[in-house]
C-alpha cells in the first residue's frame, strides 16, 4: 500500500494571540467594521455574523469573543484570529481581480518556506491522493473552476476575501504541485503573518472536510 504524503497540520496560533486580537478589537467602531467588512452587525445583540469557507461564526462586540453558529466555544484559534483581524482591517474596497502568490506580498519571501510546507504542499498532496474529495469540498464552498492546471478553483474565504487553488497531479516521476493565490487587494488588508493564518484556515477546513468523507 502506497504511503500517504498528506502532512499533519495543526493550528499553531495560540490562545494568547487570540486574546491580543480581542483586546484590540474593542477599540474599533462596530458600524465602521460592519460596513468595510460586508459583515452584518446586530446592534441589539451586539454581534457580528460572518461566514468563513461556508461555516457561520458569531462575533461578540466589544469582547471579541468568537463562537460557532450554535454560540458554542471552539478551539481553532486560527479561525478566531483571522476573523477578528479581518473585521478590524477590512477596507471596504472591491477586489482587484488580480490573483498573486504568497511570495508577492510584502515580506512574503521571508515566510514562504513555512507557508509552502504547511499549506501549498498539503493542498497538493490532498488533491493528488483525494481528487474527488477535493472536488466535493470546492463544490461545498461554491468554488468556481478556473481552467488552470489539472484542477483549479477560485473561491471566497470570507466576504471580500478571494483566493484560488491550482493543482497539477503528480506521477511516479514527478511530485504533485500546487499554488494558492490571493486577490491583490488583500495586500492592503492583511500583513504576511495574517496571510499565513488565512492559509492555515483553508487547509484545516479542507482536511476536516475531506477526511470526514472517509468515515
Amino acid at each position: 500500500m502506497k504511503q500517504s504524503k498528506i502532512q499533519k497540520i495543526d493550528p499553531h496560533f495560540s490562545e494568547s494571540s487570540y486574546f491580543v486580537s480581542r483586546d484590540l478589537f474593542k477599540n474599533h467602531d462596530p458600524f465602521e467594521m460592519s460596513e468595510k467588512s460586508r459583515c452584518s452587525f446586530d446592534q441589539k445583540s451586539g454581534t457580528f455574523e460572518i461566514a468563513v469557507l461556508g461555516e457561520k461564526y458569531i462575533v461578540h462586540y466589544p469582547s471579541g469573543e468568537v463562537c460557532n453558529a450554535q454560540e458554542e466555544n471552539f478551539d481553532n484559534y486560527s479561525v478566531k484570529i483571522i476573523i477578528l483581524r479581518y473585521l478590524m482591517n477590512a477596507k471596504g474596497k472591491e477586489n482587484e481581480d488580480e490573483l498573486i502568490s504568497f511570495k508577492e506580498f510584502p515580506d512574503g519571501p521571508l515566510y514562504y518556506s513555512n507557508f509552502y510546507k504547511r499549506c501549498i504542499q498539503v493542498f497538493a498532496n490532498i488533491g493528488n491522493e483525494m481528487p474527488d474529495e477535493l472536488k466535493k469540498y470546492m463544490n461545498a464552498i461554491n468554488g468556481i473552476p478556473l481552467g488552470k492546471g489539472d484542477l483549479s478553483w477560485q473561491f471566497t474565504v470570507m466576504p471580500g476575501v478571494t483566493a484560488a487553488g491550482i493543482l497539477w497531479f503528480g506521477d511516479d516521476e514527478f511530485e504533485a504541485e500546487a499554488q494558492i493565490l490571493f486577490d491583490k487587494s488583500l495586500t492592503k488588508v492583511f500583513n504576511i503573518k495574517d496571510l499565513a493564518i488565512l492559509g492555515d484556515v483553508l487547509i484545516i477546513s479542507l482536511k476536516t472536510f475531506t477526511f470526514s468523507l472517509e468515515k
